[in-house]
């Protein structure tokens, strides 16, 4: 898999990279190691599409480059990579919910 520069989704497709377990930590600030956690279903946006089209014609992007959200544990999207990193291609249908800190 060759490495591209940048890279836009169309419509409803959204561009993510998922956290690794490395960097998933509990609440009081200890890392949890691979072997004790389970897979991580964390992402970040990198970056977003215009949007799903509504009845009316206009274009509605629900997610923004940034947000972190949770996501279907197996690999569902394109995978490829964007200036080295690790990327996935999804539809926003596949992103289930958001998540803060």
């Amino acid at each position: 898999m060759s490495s591209i520069k940048s890279f836009k989704p169309l419509f409803d497709r959204v561009l993510i990279q998922r956290l690794r377990n490395s960097e998933v930590k509990t609440t009081g600030g200890i890392f949890i190691p691979d072997k004790v956690g389970n897979k991580t279903n964390e992402a970040v946006v990198i970056e977003v599409g215009t949007g799903r089209r509504t009845g009316n014609g206009f274009a509605v992007p629900l997610l923004k480059k940034g947000d972190r959200v949770l996501v279907n544990e197996s690999p569902i999207g394109e995978r490829i990579k964007v200036n080295g990193v690790d990327c996935e291609i999804l539809s926003e249908n596949d992103i289930l919910g958001f998540m803060e800190n």
